[in-house]
């Protein structure tokens, strides 16, 4: 996986290229090991990180992207597994 690390005012900071998750995609959450989760089931930073085997500055890069849809919740940032999916499908090419 292609990873870019970028020195500014405020630190080093690491972004994987969205390109570069086309061919190292997990498969759809609720396909692999959420099978404890539910369908509904909001998912946080620390989820996806571990989902995407990527760093925090990444997600929130993706965030500001608009890459990822955002739930904030009185103080936290969630996220919808539906979302989620719908963003692996668009990246894979797949419409849905």
């Amino acid at each position: 996986m292609k990873r870019i690390f970028i020195m500014d005012d405020d630190g080093l900071k690491e972004y994987v290229p969205v390109e570069s998750l086309k061919s190292n995609l997990d498969p759809k959450l609720e396909d692999r090991d959420n099978q404890n989760q539910t369908q509904n089931e909001m998912l946080t930073i620390a989820d996806l990180v571990k989902k995407f085997k990527v760093t925090r500055p990444t997600i929130y890069s993706w965030m500001e992207k608009g890459l990822l849809k955002k739930i904030p919740i009185g103080g936290r940032v969630l996220f919808h597994p539906n979302d989620i999916n719908e963003l692996i499908d668009r990246l894979r090419g797949i419409s849905s």
